[in-house]
């Protein structure tokens, strides 16, 4: 895939995961965490840069030894907008959209990423939001026009809240299986996926 435009992304990695008992995104699935997990399945090439912003030192620690830009964020109350804007304020002020990734969808693939960059490309104005089966999930891309409303989100709201605001704006990508836009938040969520 060629490059018309120039695409950012940020990996949210900032959550408690409560709900698992531990921190989720350093568990390791088939012997690696699930956070490089994402970091392994990003096409690096496809973005302009790639921008993790992460409350644990050892998540951007490991950002840096895969070449992306680590992002301290020094917020304690688990506010996902104040993560989000952190990602943003990162942005290099060229990019003309960016791809939110969340760090808990170890089965997400490459090529499910690279669809999404080619439908941004066809409608570069629009909101991109992966759906299976009327379910829509994660990675979501905003172009550079809602980058304004997503630094003004309420607090505890992410980028869900803009598009129930906008959406007209918004345009959907089928995806067949499932399990690429299922999130893990308990340990029982990886069966059957061996660990």
């Amino acid at each position: 895939m060629t490059c018309k435009k120039e695409l950012s992304a940020v990996i949210l990695a900032s959550g408690r995961g409560r709900r698992f008992g531990e921190n989720k995104l350093l568990y390791p699935i088939n012997g690696i965490a699930m956070v490089e997990q994402l970091f392994i399945t990003i096409p690096t090439d496809l973005f302009k840069e790639v921008i993790v912003v992460s409350i644990y030192d050892e998540i951007l620690t490991m950002s840096e030894k895969h070449g992306y830009l680590p992002v301290h964020n020094d917020d304690t109350s688990g506010d996902i907008a104040k993560t989000i804007i952190f990602g943003i304020n990162a942005i290099d002020r060229y990019s003309d959209g960016c791809m939110f990734f969340t760090s808990d969808q170890p089965w997400l693939t490459s090529s499910t990423i690279e669809r999404l960059i080619g439908q941004f490309y066809n409608e570069p104005e629009k909101i991109h939001i992966p759906v299976c089966q009327e379910q829509s999930g994660n990675p979501v891309i905003f172009p550079k026009r809602f980058f304004a409303d997503l630094c003004s989100l309420p607090p505890h709201y992410g980028g869900k809240h803009l598009v129930k605001k906008y959406p007209e704006a918004v345009s959907y990508l089928t995806v067949t299986n499932a399990l690429e836009l299922k999130d893990v938040d308990t340990k029982e969520d990886l069966s059957p996926v061996s660990t």
